[in-house]
């Protein structure tokens, strides 16, 4: 399992939950930290977005997820909606750190077939996707 960088974290701004943590980063973007085992149906999308909302202030967020090397899932119905015009405009970009081939070719699923209304990108490693990110503010 991935660990969090908690230096890169404002400490009131981290959100706990079963199998991925939501926060806001120093930098402004909001990060998904998803671990080995989550299993991403409708309810827990919706309730991804809501935290969001309470993080991201006046302006759309930029997005960071990064998924641990290992198992994970996302519903059909989740793909749906978190590429769905209600969830672009709160999420003005996001960019995916994914490492496990299974989620790669889930997620390049994803981008034909939901077509996300937003600038959405897949990384290998933290940093270029952060960088990309800064470029979008």
């Amino acid at each position: 399992m991935n660990k969090t960088n908690f230096e890169t974290i404002a400490p009131s701004d981290m959100f706990h939950f079963d199998k991925h943590d939501i926060f806001k980063r120093k930098d402004g973007i909001i990060q998904l930290q998803v671990y080995d085992g989550f299993y991403g149906d409708l309810e827990v999308g919706i309730n991804i977005v809501k935290t969001f909302e309470k993080l991201k202030g006046k302006e759309k967020c930029l997005v960071l997820i990064v998924v641990a090397e290992a198992d994970a899932t996302l519903t059909k119905e989740n793909r749906e909606y978190i590429a769905s015009e209600a969830v672009s405009e709160l999420v003005k970009a996001d960019a995916f750190v994914i490492r496990s081939l299974s989620l790669k070719l889930l997620m390049n699923g994803y981008m034909r077939i939901n077509k996300p209304n937003r600038p959405t990108r897949f990384f290998n490693t933290e940093e270029p996707a952060v960088e990309w990110l800064k470029q979008l503010k």
